[in-house]
């Protein structure tokens, strides 16, 4: 009888929402490496996020995540948006510092998020609502023009 008491409290207090809260949707997080090498955590419930998972040494990423960049301030109307490297963090910083202005968050993707987000190559983009639920999925260009 006790399991059952602590199960059914630890559920509960898992899922109380505060009321004071704008949105009452779930905790949507994203936990991934950023380039100082560093894990942090980012709220994915503000606004729907866009993931772009990519690699330094693939081609198409490499044309690409600039003009990302250059559009990114019309994007962040709308979204948030991380581009996740699959790749390492030496060579990510290394090519980011040469090709990119630092407008773009960029961090290193994990093997739990490219499990929980079924990522087979790159470049994939994601476009995750604020309850973490993936609305869009698509290989190869980013189709920044579809957003």
């Amino acid at each position: 009888m006790k399991k059952f008491y602590f199960l059914f409290v630890f559920i509960i207090s898992c899922n109380s929402v505060s009321n004071t809260d704008e949105y009452n949707g779930s905790n949507v997080e994203l936990i991934y490496q950023n380039l100082n090498g560093n894990f942090v955590s980012e709220d994915l419930t503000n606004k729907s996020t866009i993931i772009i998972f990519w690699a330094d040494y693939w081609g198409i990423c490499r044309q690409e995540l600039p003009v990302l960049e250059a559009n990114l301030d019309d994007l962040l109307k709308n979204y948030d948006v991380i581009a996740l490297a699959h790749s390492d963090l030496d060579s990510t910083n290394y090519w980011v510092k040469n090709n990119l202005m630092g407008k773009l968050k960029i961090g290193i993707s994990t093997d739990e998020i490219r499990d929980e987000y079924k990522v087979i190559g790159q470049p994939l983009t994601l476009i995750l609502n604020r309850d973490g639920e993936i609305i869009f999925r698509e290989y190869g260009n980013i189709p920044t023009n579809d957003f």
